[in-house]
């Protein structure tokens, strides 16, 4: 799967779950670790003792030196739970773990939902990790359900398969009503008609768990949590530039493959980030279709020196506002931007762009404009 060794995979999970059991932590794995599991993929989710947050954030970086590998992300993730990344090193690497590490299920938004120890409550040791007993598993998979809208049909036959196998009197006693509601719902596809009026329920007993002191203290953590995402996205943006045939497309391709597993989402961009749309549909007498690339770029006459100049300073308008409100919001939610060129390409190429501007200004310009993490040219 994307080309990662399974067998590779799992063995690095085994030891990263025997360092868990050697330093003592409380934990246990909420995804399904199996092949057979339509949900099997790099990303592991673990459930923790709130305690023990800083000991496994160390844990995992000595992990990581210990087995050769480089943690790519470590993600403040949300109010309670962190995310690593941990790739081969090499110019070949390959994402190994994704590791989401919380404690308990919920978010600032919808509070103290589950908490790590009504998950880890008789949980099960297969031999190899702990993970959910059923009854956890069952309330875990239906408030997930619920809270995330998934109508998945897998994930509902797991629940009622789960219903079917469980004293739900014993159940009642053990989870807040809303969660029994939850199960019922989820088991009986009924998200479309209840799934909103249940998340709000959920939402209220989570945030009311959590009291009102904890509840100022997760708000001022989100504040951090959201201002340090700001100020230092998880996302990043690259930038190829070169003549037509250079290979860009090839490379842009390959990048979006292999890369994918590790953001949230990709993001192509042909030469500017496009928050204005392209000069030509401005004129009312005449506009011109937007056009993503040109097939003939050098079979054009260049404007002259005063429209170009308003055309420089249009494009550099867009570099800069489609910055802050197109490019950096994608890399704050840790997705992968690509350009395919950027505005460095008007300097080595202004017949392209039809423009006739000086050097001096062009490299004002590009001083200006904020500049993506990588440049490939």
């Amino acid at each position: 799967m994307n080309g990662i060794s399974l067998p590779q995979r799992d063995q690095l999970l085994l030891r990263f779950f025997a360092c868990l059991e050697e330093h003592g932590v409380s934990y246990c794995v909420l995804s399904g670790l199996s092949a057979q599991n339509p949900e099997y993929d790099l990303d592991v989710d673990i459930s923790a003792a709130p305690a023990d947050s800083a000991l496994i954030a160390r844990l995992v970086r000595a992990f990581a030196r210990d087995n050769d590998l480089l943690l790519l992300f470590d993600i403040w993730s949300g109010t309670c739970s962190r995310a690593y990344t941990l790739v081969q090193r090499g110019s070949a690497g390959r994402v190994m773990l994704k590791l989401d590490i919380m404690a308990g299920y919920g978010s600032f938004s919808t509070g103290e939902v589950l908490r790590h120890a009504e998950l880890a409550r008789n949980r099960v040791n297969n031999g190899m990790f702990w993970s959910l007993s059923p009854q956890s598993e069952l309330a875990y998979l239906a408030v997930r359900h619920v809270l995330k809208n998934d109508n998945r049909s897998y994930r509902a036959e797991r629940i009622r398969e789960l219903q079917g196998t469980q004293d739900m009197g014993a159940f009642k006693s053990a989870f807040a009503p809303v969660i029994l509601d939850a199960v019922k719902a989820a088991a009986a596809d009924q998200l479309p008609q209840k799934g909103t009026t249940l998340r709000r329920q959920l939402a209220r007993y989570g945030r009311a768990r959590m009291g009102l002191r904890r509840r100022l203290a997760a708000g001022a953590q989100e504040i951090r949590r959201r201002a340090q995402r700001i100020r230092q996205p998880v996302g990043c943006s690259i930038a190829f530039l070169g003549p037509d045939g250079s290979g860009k497309s090839t490379l842009i391709s390959a990048l979006h493959k292999n890369l994918s597993p590790v953001f949230h989402g990709v993001t192509l961009l042909y030469w500017r980030p496009r928050l204005l749309p392209t000069p030509g549909r401005l004129k009312f007498w005449n506009p011109a279709p937007e056009k993503q690339e040109n097939p003939n770029p050098h079979d054009v006459v260049p404007h002259g020196r005063a429209v170009s100049l308003a055309r420089l300073l249009y494009f550099a308008c867009d570099y800069i506002l489609g910055h802050f409100l197109v490019v950096l919001p994608r890399m704050i939610r840790k997705d992968l931007v690509i350009f395919d060129r950027f505005l460095n390409d008007i300097r080595l190429d202004q017949l392209r762009y039809r423009m006739a501007v000086p050097a001096r200004l062009l490299r004002l310009i590009e001083r200006l404009a904020p500049k993506p993490d990588i440049i490939f040219a």
